[in-house]
């Protein structure tokens, strides 16, 4: 008994805290695995908005069921974003204005020129809870369907994105990614009163597709 009454101030904070960080290493796993996947089938064409169907949303709730509830006032929130490098040939195709295709150059007027832009972005669940740390698209500048027309993310910096993961592409037609090609971004963020993470409250990943 003196033994054990010797060894539980040391034993039992060890043992919890073991506990809360592998329900936390779990949990955070479980929310990266669900942005892949989220990632893999948006940029396969799935509409997970609003206005995408009763099969989206049934989707996306199956998906998410297990780290928390994506609803307005819920524990989760995804953010689905596509961008594009605005390269010479994305100038061009906004019109003579912007740029030419021969030879394959871009005007002043094209100030977007070089840099990562959105040209959709939608979000599901409980916006209060994070941001996308990618920036956000003014509700302004996207139609009924979230997307951006390539007049305005071609000149206007509020659509210039926070994204440095790719490299600036090439425009020579060579294999690889090009611009002008999309690329699909989706962010996941659950908060949780137990395995809270370790500074965020929460568990936050992102996957680039």
């Amino acid at each position: 008994m003196v033994e054990f009454a010797l060894l539980v101030p040391v034993w039992l904070p060890l043992l919890l805290g073991t506990m809360w960080i592998g329900t936390a290493m779990v949990r955070g796993q479980q929310v990266t695995q669900m942005a892949r996947d989220l990632a893999s089938m948006y940029s396969r064409g799935v509409n997970f908005s609003s206005g995408g169907g009763s099969a989206s949303s049934a989707m996306l709730t199956q998906i998410t069921q297990q780290v928390g509830a994506i609803t307005s006032s819920g524990t989760g929130v995804i953010v689905f974003s596509t961008l594009t490098y605005v390269g010479n040939s994305v100038c061009a195709s906004a019109g003579s204005t912007y740029g030419s295709l021969s030879p394959l150059s871009h005007t002043s007027k094209c100030t977007n020129y070089g840099k990562f832009v959105f040209t959709q972005q939608y979000v599901q669940g409980n916006t209060s809870l994070k941001t996308s740390s990618l920036g956000t698209a003014p509700a302004g500048d996207m139609d009924a369907n979230f997307n951006v027309a390539t007049t305005t993310y071609v000149t206007d910096s509020s659509d210039v994105a926070t994204f440095n993961l790719l490299p600036a592409p090439q425009e020579n037609g060579t294999d690889g990614y090009q611009s002008g090609q999309p690329v699909y971004v989706v962010e996941a963020f659950f908060s949780s009163t137990w395995a809270r993470g370790y500074a965020t409250g929460g568990n936050y990943a992102y996957a680039v597709f």
